[in-house]
């Protein structure tokens, strides 16, 4: 039998909202989440452009974290895009 039907018609239910211990255990897995994808999108970065050139790389590593919520320095970013074009290992610190 299922919820829906048990509900009489024209009645609201009360939606039990996440206690604040529960909505920062949301958040906390959301970030590692994030943080897992980007690192996964960085190493996905790395072996596609390495070779090619650092500006181009730098703006492709932009673009692409940015929208992650990973925001960067201008100086990380270039030293990131530097070791790719390099073949070099990266990781996000």
């Amino acid at each position: 039998m299922s919820t829906a039907a048990s509900i009489p018609e024209g009645r609201s239910v009360a939606v039990r909202r996440p206690t604040n211990a529960s909505r920062a255990s949301i958040a906390r897995q959301v970030n590692i989440q994030r943080a897992r994808y980007a690192s996964a999108v960085l190493g996905s970065l790395a072996r596609s452009q390495q070779g090619r050139p650092t500006a181009q790389i730098q703006q492709l590593l932009s673009n692409s974290l940015t929208p992650l919520g990973v925001r960067l320095s201008s100086a990380k970013l270039h030293q990131l895009a530097t070791d790719i074009a390099a073949g070099r290992p990266v990781a996000l610190s």
